[in-house]
């Protein structure tokens, strides 16, 4: 009986052991695979490239600009007003027409002072001729003073009554005068060459002293007004003869060209920090309208020698702007120091130089020291400018 529970012992704990035995088996066998597996993957890893397209560093000339928003303005704005009281007769213009300075514009119904100035000249006539008598009475009491004929009171008579009569003539020539003046205030003309709006009033209407009539604009040359950092005065007013400017117009791709700096404000709004400055154009083909907006573009000066890189190839991180720099396939991360961006390039002050490689386009899944396959290098291109 004793014998027969030994012998059981010893067969489990026979086939415990063969179930160990199994099992540390089993266990060795797996990790036998699933090290190759890491390790084939770590060498995957290893020699995974990222596909970047690459752009080379260019020592080129690059502009210096200045960018802000500006708005066009036209240089002389007249609002046509009445200077008398009347009846409007004709309208000479057609609405938004181009004018002439002294067009015909409004012509009012003159019948009432063409009949003052037809009695101021009857006046004036009838006075010259009663001067022309007291002259004669002067010279002929003269004589007949030096004979003894008539007093000397006579004749200081005489020639009071001629200088009262001259001064009348003069003051109905100043009459005169006065009412051809305004007689030109019934024919109404352009006070400047440009765009007139629409007319406010139509013929039969009865106007006042000082109605608005329609308002003129010049437009060519013209003027496109832009606010600009104060810290820029000192350059503007150095290049402000030589300066280039240009404006892109809003809501299209028009762009004009060949501005000069004409009027730099004499004051900087101090709760800005801006200062205005207006840019003349001489818009013969009317491209700027009065009230459009557009970009600006002042381009101060050519700096020759400068490093400079596609804008996409720049990147932030927590440290400041950086590139990724290709050596020998492998992506090496560089700082740099930006100082602007034109027409799509980077303008790179510090760390790098001309002929060294960067990334334009992958940098997403690169690190430092990730190796890399090139797909394409980005076309080389020139930055614009004077």
């Amino acid at each position: 009986m004793g014998g027969s529970k030994r012998a059981g012992r010893w067969r489990v704990y026979f086939v415990f052991l063969c179930l160990a035995v199994a099992a540390g088996a089993a266990w060795s066998w797996s990790q036998g695979l699933w090290g190759k597996a890491g390790t084939a993957k770590a060498q995957v890893q290893a020699e995974r490239r990222v596909a970047v397209v690459v752009a080379t560093v260019q020592d080129r000339p690059m502009p210096e600009r200045i960018e802000a928003l500006g708005t066009v303005e036209p240089m002389v704005t007249v609002t046509v007003r009445s200077r008398v009281a009347s009846q409007v007769m004709k309208v000479a213009f057609e609405d938004g027409a181009a004018v002439q300075q002294g067009d015909l514009l409004f012509q009012l119904d003159p019948r009432e002072i063409d009949a003052q100035i037809l009695q101021a000249r009857a006046t004036l006539a009838k006075d010259r001729t009663q001067l022309e008598k007291a002259l004669r009475d002067v010279e002929r009491y003269a004589g007949l003073a030096q004979r003894n004929a008539v007093s000397q009171v006579t004749l200081d008579d005489a020639r009071t009554t001629a200088d009262a009569q001259k001064a009348t003539v003069e003051q109905d020539e100043a009459n005169l005068k006065a009412l051809e003046v305004q007689r030109t205030y019934y024919d109404i003309r352009a006070p400047v060459t440009g765009r007139i709006g629409v007319a406010a009033v139509r013929p039969g209407a009865v106007i006042r002293v000082d109605d608005t009539l329609a308002t003129v604009r010049q437009i060519k040359p013209i003027y496109v007004a832009f606010g600009v950092p104060e810290h820029y005065l000192k350059d503007i007013r150095t290049v402000q003869a030589n300066a280039r400017v240009e404006i892109a117009l809003q809501g299209g791709r028009d762009e004009v060209g060949d501005g000069k700096i004409a009027v730099i404000d004499n004051t900087i709004d101090p709760q800005t920090g801006t200062l205005m400055v207006r840019a003349l154009f001489d818009n013969k083909d009317e491209r700027l309208w009065p009230g459009t907006l557009g970009a600006v573009s002042v381009t101060l000066r050519m700096e020759s020698g400068v490093a400079s890189v596609p804008s996409e190839a720049v990147q932030n991180g927590q440290s400041g702007t950086f590139v990724f720099v290709v050596e020998k396939d492998i992506a090496h991360i560089r700082p740099v120091t930006v100082a602007r961006t034109v027409d799509g390039f980077a303008v790179i002050t510090a760390g790098l130089k001309g002929g060294e490689v960067v990334v334009t386009d992958g940098q997403l899944s690169l690190r430092e020291g990730s190796r890399v396959t090139i797909k394409s290098s980005a076309a080389p291109a020139t930055a614009t400018g004077t």
